[in-house]
């Protein structure tokens, strides 16, 4: 009979009125390759206020007590980062995944991760992202290049391992001892935790694992996910956070321009998805914020992709009508379905 206090792995899932969608990310969990007797599922329910979501959760830890931990806060955080501290000083096991709550993951998942942070001994490992109807891109590089690396020991290692995925903390495994040391923490007072907690993560790792053409992890796009959830309370946020970004990529001794060139295509965006009336009052804030990169670690404002680039290039020059008028001739081609799709379609996987 297995001990049930000792689990190979701990997953920590953050949740807010996430509904019956849940049940498809619990399910994948408990259905993993590895038992999920070895699993430790803490789900942390940021006081949601819909009738489901800790209904939900009771259910299935009625049905599995000694593996699935709610944690129920009382008041909202707004954000991920809290949910996840909170979660990662209460979990048991040596490593440590991150799984968002809408999201699924391949069946033998868990157990290509445990099996490659226990033979490497590395401090993380990863494997890929992979979007639902869309078709999985392999990166045209050696797996073998990317295992048992240190982050920062080339240019190229670096700009493809601060990319991958987005920069999100998921599809990946953590060992627990390495990110209690080294006191790295989820930012907990908006967006772009997770960038901010992966950048810690290389830029203080000894070794990565990455299985550069594994998928593991699905990325689920449902309909109701729509532009109109942009706006400038989060356009500022995110800026608002790329300054402690900023602060993290000035230790590390390597040009920083592609993942700079990713998250500022992230911020445009959210810009050109806005209501025209915020994108007025956050222009601005964009032009200083890349002034600043500019100066303090020497970014290249031209961007690689060419409609973000004539976007950028814009608000760069401080002709803030004209990059506003592009930027709602993109809003209107975003909104329209079919291109939505076949954008969706050539984009592929992270």
């Amino acid at each position: 009979m297995i001990d049930r206090e000792n689990y190979l792995i701990s997953v920590i899932m953050p949740t807010y009125n996430r509904g019956d969608k849940l049940i498809k990310s619990i399910n994948s969990i408990i259905n993993q390759s590895i038992g999920f007797d070895n699993i430790e599922l803490i789900i942390v329910d940021d006081a949601s206020t819909d009738n489901t979501t800790k209904k939900n959760i009771l259910n299935y830890q009625s049905q599995y007590p000694e593996n699935i931990k709610p944690i129920f806060l009382k008041k909202n955080s707004k954000y991920p980062g809290k949910p996840r501290n909170i979660a990662l000083n209460q979990a048991t096991s040596n490593y440590i995944i991150f799984s968002d709550d809408d999201d699924t993951y391949k069946k033998d998942a868990f157990q290509i991760l445990y099996n490659g942070i226990t033979k490497y001994k590395s401090d993380m490992v990863m494997g890929r992202y992979v979007y639902t109807n869309r078709k999985f891109k392999q990166i045209e590089e050696s797996e073998s290049d990317f295992i048992d690396v240190n982050p920062l020991k080339n240019q190229k290692t670096f700009d493809i391992l601060s990319t991958a995925n987005g920069g999100g903390t998921c599809a990946k495994l953590y060992n627990k001892n390495f990110i209690l040391n080294n006191n790295i923490k989820f930012l907990e007072n908006g967006n772009m935790e997770d960038v901010y907690f992966y950048l810690n993560v290389l830029k203080k790792a000894n070794k990565v694992t990455f299985f550069i053409n594994q998928p593991i992890y699905i990325y689920n796009i449902y309909d109701e996910s729509t532009i109109h959830s942009h706006n400038i309370k989060l356009a500022k946020n995110m800026i608002q956070n790329m300054y402690n970004v900023i602060d993290i990529l000035k230790d590390i001794k390597l040009d920083s321009n592609h993942i700079l060139s990713y998250l500022i295509g992230q911020i445009l965006l959210v810009f050109t998805d806005s209501p025209k009336k915020d994108k007025e009052k956050i222009i601005n804030d964009i032009y200083k914020l890349e002034k600043h990169l500019q100066k303090e670690l020497k970014f290249n404002t031209k961007l690689p992709k060419k409609e973000i680039s004539i976007l950028n290039q814009a608000i760069m020059q401080k002709k803030f009508k004209k990059a506003i008028f592009i930027s709602n001739i993109y809003q209107k081609l975003y909104n329209n379905k079919k291109i939505q799709k076949l954008y969706q379609k050539n984009r592929g996987s992270t």
